[in-house]
């Protein structure tokens, strides 16, 4: 199977997904606006729709796609998969309180090892995940695009 990258944008962020053996390989989530290409994958249509229309939806609405997790731990994918359901648009965690979830209260800096590694963001959504004293904490892409994505998400930001 052919292996390329689609990118959409919106006036915030432009997000690349990287396919590979039809297989979802990893998103890049960037502040620089990469220029847009067609949509290329079976998912290409609404993965376009969800990212330009990002600031205006209210729900998440991605759809269920085929990632490439083979060389994820088994933690990684429960604590990813942890972060999906119980930090919807518009509500955060902090990094010990998604480690509790895991059932793993005490593992705080490893939860903020896989955010920080994190192969798809936005559809796993680590920028959603606040430090102990809910502050931003880090984030690949930049603090400030973190800021922007919580905005729009309508989440009130740490003074």
């Amino acid at each position: 199977m052919n292996d390329f990258s689609e990118t959409f944008a919106n006036r915030w962020f432009s997000v690349t997904f990287v396919w590979k053996d039809g297989l979802l390989v990893q998103t890049d989530l960037n502040a620089e606006l990469k220029a847009a290409t067609p949509p290329k994958s079976p998912y290409g249509s609404v993965l376009e729709r969800i990212v330009t229309q990002y600031g205006d939806l209210h729900v998440d609405e991605w759809p269920d796609l085929p990632l490439d997790s083979r060389n994820l731990s088994e933690f990684t994918m429960k604590v990813l998969d942890n972060l999906r359901l119980h930090a919807p648009r518009g509500i955060v965690m902090t990094y010990g309180q998604l480690a509790a979830l895991c059932g793993s209260p005490r593992a705080a800096r490893a939860v903020g090892g896989v955010m920080a590694r994190n192969p798809w963001p936005l559809l796993y959504p680590c920028h959603r995940v606040l430090a102990a004293n809910l502050g931003l904490g880090g984030f690949g892409p930049g603090i400030e695009l973190k800021k922007t994505l919580l905005t729009l998400e309508k989440v009130p930001l740490p003074t």
